[in-house]
This record gives structure tokens, sequence and C-alpha cells, in this order.
């Protein structure tokens, strides 16, 4: 079970967050929840491969996803949910959030 999540607002060009992911959480412990302009996370080749490499699991809003024209089948890592999934990600499946 993920024990930190991390919510991430910016997109590839403005943000790191594997550095932060790696530093704050341990091995295998970490979601990465990709909302606003963070679902470029997921979509973009270099940034979608690093996250798969530092999170357990990869959340990105499907709401924040079609607002920007895309659709779940373009993303190169994680998978497309609602907010009632992220939610419980945070309230139910992990000890603390970061935002980024």
């Amino acid at each position: 079970m993920p024990k930190s999540a991390f919510i991430i607002l910016k997109s590839p060009q403005d943000l790191d967050p594997t550095h932060a992911i790696k530093r704050f959480s341990e091995s295998g412990d970490a979601s990465a929840i990709l909302l606003e302009d963070g679902v470029y996370q997921a979509l973009v080749d270099e940034s979608s491969k690093k996250l798969k490499e530092s999170a357990n699991e990869v959340m990105v809003s499907r709401e924040d996803l079609e607002a920007r024209g895309f659709v779940p089948q373009d993303l190169k890592a994680g998978r497309a949910v609602e907010y009632a999934d992220m939610i419980d990600c945070i309230m139910e499946r992990t000890e603390r959030t970061i935002t980024l």
C-alpha cells in the first residue's frame, strides 16, 4: 500500500517531481496524482518514464486530461481516474500527502 501521495500540479517544463518522490518516499510506496497541468507529466515520453520508475501508482485526473484535449488512450504512464478515486487514495490508502 502506498504511504505517500504526491499531488502534482505542474507540467514537466516547470517541474520534475521525481526528485521529491524519491527523497520523501520509500521505494514502491508512492502514489502520484496528476491534476491541472500536471497531467502532461503522463503524456510526455521522458517525464512519464521517470514517473513510472519513481511512483508505485500514477493516477491522472480524467477531467483535467479531457479539458486539455486528450483521452485516456494518450497516456504513457498511469491511468485516468475520477476525483472520487483520488480522494479515496488520499484519505484511505496513504499516510501523508505532499503537493508539488
